[in-house]
């Protein structure tokens, strides 16, 4: 998989697959640069639910990409 990168659209769809709660934590996380504080107080939840659900999700979202490694730009 070196020097392969990862499509827009297949990262989309990656994403697709998260919960919606999930799926929002990783998009304030990873796209909007908020830190674990800030998420826990934007969605009213606690800090270590938004490390266990940003951790989970990036551990779902390396196994999908891995399964579609395939489908990755050279």
């Amino acid at each position: 998989m070196a020097g392969k990168k990862i499509t827009p659209k297949l990262l989309a769809e990656a994403l697709r697959t998260l919960p919606k709660e999930k799926r929002k934590t990783v998009l304030l996380y990873y796209f909007f640069n908020k830190s674990d504080v800030e998420i826990a107080e934007l969605l009213d939840i606690p800090r270590s639910t938004v490390q266990y659900r940003r951790t989970s999700s990036f551990k779902r979202l390396k196994r999908f990409l891995e399964e579609h490694a395939d489908e990755w730009d050279d």
